[in-house]
């Protein structure tokens, strides 16, 4: 069945309940397969068939209370939200506490000054009537609360703001029937008005609604910086003219001018200039990159100095930049397996604790109680009760999270994928361009003891070689002849081996020759012609494939792969070439065992030098000789033994087991198959990230799970106490207005303690 997916950005949500609703609804939608809901990021991504009307999905939006709007193009909205403005926060406020100054200036036991014309006890009316128009006030003010809560209850879906209107409402109007009372002449009816429990109460939800608001969209602020680091406009050479156009519109191998300070708006290659790039908001490497000619620039990096003339390869959404946006926000919306029960808890959340108010107003109310008490029971049960928390305990730690790992070089693909990392146990590493630079490098040249017989290919290679002497048995093979003829067999080819021995030989000062033909062997090596003779440069199979002659062989180093060198049908000598290993892979590994992770390396060469390489990295597991459809195996045998599994790999080779681990980390400089098959990609070449990956993943889970149990503590305690359990032992009643404080700083402390991950710095 073909599908498609929506991302559809969702407006009205206050409450994860709200969030939950909407889900549902979207789910509900015929051919919709599946939907995620993001209360923080206040996106929705739907799966559906691919026929499916997209007007119908936002038909079932629409109809459980929200506005939903499709984003085009892989488009990201990550808009700051402004519900909840300064001034009106802070009339809202000042309201409040006006109120709350007359309302409770007669109750304490030292009476707080009131004028004559607003004191209880000589003017009660105006006392009562200058409460009534301040609550109005603030009602009309914080208006959203009833209109979203009271429309929401119409469509049985009831939220967060269901709770608070509802409560207050209560308040509201219990207060004004006492105002008539006093109107009509009962005096004592001032004992009796609760405008401050209704008009506080919304002030302090307001007052958190605005903290938790500012505090979203702090979270925010890595992922909007990505998103301002794509240039808007790019200067472009046209008919021989430097014009300014927007960067949408720059075409593929269009040149592109940057100047100093300016943002590199595509991806290409330098073909003109020199300066150096700062390219840290994309790898978090600190240090400028020095670039000229042939060079590779990324979209989002900025020149610091000098000029660049670059040819885009890269435009528009296919940026280096624009793709990890899209990761990162792409990791926003996929939801960590923890929320799913704090999902189902917001999911009947609010009714749960409708029923609880209405169960302890009528227990209170067999029990005896004053409706003054059992009204403050009710509204306290419904104003402290904070699904908020609960909702957004997990995708505001992982939007920061993400983002913060973003800055420093780090991708994750989803929610589910950082808590899936902080699990890993194990970590089996690729060894070629992962443990190893992956660039080979010439460790010995070992000519055998033999001269050159022929005539006219001793004189070719005196005349090359003036350090040569003739003996009476030929011209000896020394290390200069043997590595001179290797590397014009191979020239021209691109093969990492012939790249090593023909760099070393450019290296050393070598004018190579070019073969008039030559002849690969895949797997095997290359066999090259040239005027006077040939020369065969491989493996052994090679060598006895094409039945060449020698009587003894040079034995390869431990740790090197070999290559055979033969001139005519003789064999010469031997090449041996070894791989290096990265400078920080010690490190790396004693750090990841500090983290009580096991570690293993797997590759296809040779135990000898599989042995070796591991030993200087310090892993104790090695998995030699393993063909690349194998490595895929060994990573399921892993998982089958109960262990998490990370593979960290850069090849086509590694994309299996990539896939088929727990968590596959692509490192830097990888294969485009690598990357799409990996669930963490590494933007810097350090491996060092690899612990990063994990130590960050490990944090964003901490806090998640701190954010739950707050959530999850906060309601379990708080609920009981607000429906009088202290009070049934000995203890006080809870007021409204502690409640509606407590519930404002209860979703604002999950925000600010998620925000705790932007400070995060890795530890070297």
């Amino acid at each position: 069945m073909a599908t498609k997916e929506l991302k559809i950005h969702v407006g009205g949500m206050t409450c994860a309940a709200c969030s939950t609703a909407c889900e549902k609804a979207i789910r509900r939608t015929p051919k919709v397969l599946e939907a995620t809901v993001n209360l923080a990021t206040s996106n929705a991504t739907v799966i559906a068939e691919e026929d499916i009307d997209e007007e119908s999905v936002l038909q079932a939006i629409r109809h459980a209370g929200f506005e939903g709007t499709v984003i085009q193009d892989d488009g990201v909205v990550l808009d700051d939200e402004n519900r909840y403005h300064m001034a009106g926060l802070i009339l809202c406020l000042s309201f409040a506490l006006v109120l709350l100054y007359i309302g409770m200036a007669h109750m304490f036991p030292v009476k707080l000054w009131l004028p004559d014309f607003i004191a209880p006890e000589i003017s009660p009316v105006a006392f009562a009537v200058a409460q009534l128009v301040l609550t109005i006030g603030i009602i009309i003010i914080a208006r959203g609360f009833f209109v979203s809560g009271f429309s929401n209850i119409l469509k049985r879906h009831p939220n967060m703001d269901s709770l608070v209107a509802v409560g207050t409402t209560s308040a509201f109007i219990y207060s004004v029937y006492y105002v008539w009372r006093i109107i009509s002449g009962d005096v004592h009816a001032v004992h009796s008005l609760y405008f401050e429990s209704a008009g506080v109460v919304l002030a302090l939800v307001t007052l958190g609604k605005f903290l938790e608001e500012r505090s979203k969209n702090s979270a925010k602020k890595a992922i909007s910086s990505l998103a301002s680091m794509i240039p808007g406009t790019a200067t472009v050479i046209r008919d021989g003219e430097e014009r300014k156009i927007d960067a949408k519109d720059v075409q593929l191998d269009d040149i592109v001018v940057v100047k100093p300070s300016e943002r590199v708006p595509v991806d290409g290659v330098v073909v003109e200039g020199e300066a150096s790039v700062d390219e840290s908001m994309l790898t978090g490497e600190s240090l400028p990159v020095y670039k000229e000619n042939g060079f590779k620039v990324s979209g989002g990096t900025i020149c610091k100095d000098g000029l660049l003339m670059v040819r885009a390869t890269g435009i528009g959404n296919n940026t280096a930049i624009a793709q990890v946006l899209k990761l990162v926000t792409q990791a926003q919306e996929r939801k960590a397996p923890v929320a799913r029960l704090a999902d189902k808890i917001s999911g009947v959340f609010v009714p749960a604790v409708v029923v609880v108010a209405v169960l302890a107003a009528v227990l209170w109310t067999i029990a005896g109680k004053p409706s003054a008490f059992i009204l403050q029971v009710f509204v306290s049960v419904l104003v402290i009760a904070c699904p908020c928390a609960l909702g957004l305990a997990t995708p505001i730690a992982v939007i920061t999270g993400s983002g913060r790992a973003a800055n420093l070089g780090i991708l994750y693909r989803g929610g589910d994928i950082i808590e899936k990392t902080a699990q890993v146990n194990t970590v089996l590493f690729d060894k070629t361009g992962t443990i190893t630079e992956g660039k080979l490098k010439i460790a010995d040249i070992l000519p055998l003891p033999q001269n050159i017989a022929d005539e006219r290919t001793a004189a070719f290679l005196n005349n090359r070689f003036s350090s040569l002497e003739s003996l009476k048995n030929g011209t000896p093979i020394t290390q200069e002849t043997l590595l001179f003829l290797a590397a014009s067999a191979e020239y021209g080819s691109v093969h990492p081996i012939a790249e090593a021995i023909i760099t070393h030989a450019q290296q050393s000062g070598m004018q190579l020759d070019k073969p008039k033909s030559a002849k690969t062997y895949p797997g095997k090596g290359i066999t090259a012609e040239f005027e006077d003779f040939s020369v065969t440069a491989g493996t052994m199979r090679l060598i006895e494939l094409q039945e060449i002659q020698y009587q003894h062989l040079p034995e390869i180093p431990q740790g090197c792969t070999g290559i055979y060198v033969a001139l005519g049908k003789t064999l010469i000598g031997l090449i041996a070439l070894s791989d290096t290993i990265r400078e920080k892979v010690p490190e790396v590994i004693r750090s990841l065992e500090s983290l009580h992770i096991e570690t293993a390396m797997i590759t296809g060469d040779n135990q000898g030098a599989a042995d070796l390489i591991a030993r200087k990295a310090g892993i104790g597991r090695v998995m030699a000789q393993v063909l690349p459809q194998d490595k895929e195996k060994e990573v399921r045998r892993l998982k089958s033994e109960g262990k998490v599994v990370a593979m960290v790999g850069d090849g086509i080779n590694d994309a299996p087991s990539l896939a088929a681990a727990d968590v596959g980390i692509a490192v830097y400089g990888g294969t485009d198959v690598a990357a799409e098959a990996a669930g963490v990609l590494l933007m810097r070449d350090d491996i060092h990230m690899v612990v990063d990956a994990f130590k960050l993943s490990r944090k964003v889970m901490r806090i998640i799970k701190e954010n739950l149990f707050w959530a999850f503590i906060y309601n379990s305690v708080g609920i009981p106490i607000a429906a009088g359990l202290l009070y049934l032992f000995g203890g006080p009643l809870m007021s409204p207005l502690f409640a509606g404080a407590a519930m404002a700083l209860s979703s604002v402390s999950v925000v600010l303690n998620s925000l705790r991950l932007t400070r995060y710095r890795p530890q070297k």
